[in-house]
């Protein structure tokens, strides 16, 4: 069942690209740029460090050396944390890269599950959708715990980054599909919004 037309995408084979991708992550040095040339989706590369045991974190800066616990809210903007939060998905991390908070803080609403053999996904952003490069972040999963019903894992101690992927607007496979909603407008409201949708 998906009462509210979260969308699909398959998870990628991505074998064909195997020994290059793994080939590219051996090779970069500890809190490096990621340098990958494979023929293939940048999201896949992701899904690549995930299958190796990585976790991933995106964001619009481009230089973070270690991760900080931060005060915020879980997944399910209930339980209060002091952690560091990131992902076992390969495509929700690249929307916290690449939607456009520069200009200051802008809401986000976004929802992400893994059922069989994908996961589905809710994007929408607070305003016009608008996009910047970014970078998502592969770290050590020793330290994370995972939030209930989420894909989402929190750490309570500061993590230092394996690698970097940069990534572009165009690495973002949903752009498209990516709403926009009113300040002050409910999550509830924006989720119906989004499974009434045309397309």
């Amino acid at each position: 069942m998906n009462l509210w037309r979260l969308h699909p995408v398959p998870f990628p084979d991505v074998s064909a690209h195997e020994s290059e991708f793994d080939a590219s992550i051996d090779a970069t040095p500890d809190g490096g740029i990621v340098d990958s040339t494979a023929d293939a989706p940048r999201w896949w590369l992701l899904h690549n460090l995930i299958h190796r045991g990585y976790l991933l974190h995106g964001s619009n800066n481009s230089e973070i050396d270690e991760f900080e616990p931060r005060a915020n809210f879980d997944a399910h903007n209930v339980r209060h944390v002091e952690g560091v939060f990131a992902s076992d998905d390969a495509i929700w991390p690249i929307y916290f890269a690449t939607a456009d908070r520069n200009g200051g803080r802008r809401g986000l609403i976004n929802w992400c599950e893994h059922v069989g053999s994908g996961a589905r996904y809710l994007f929408a952003l607070e305003g016009e959708p608008s996009w910047v490069d970014g970078m998502v972040y592969a770290l050590p999963s020793e330290t994370f715990e995972a939030t209930p019903s989420s894909r989402e894992l929190v750490s309570l101690v500061a993590v230092r980054p394996r690698l970097r992927v940069p990534v572009e607007p165009g690495d973002f496979p949903l752009r498209d599909k990516t709403i926009g909603f009113r300040r002050g407008e409910s999550v509830r409201r924006v989720s119906i919004r989004h499974a009434l949708r045309l397309k």
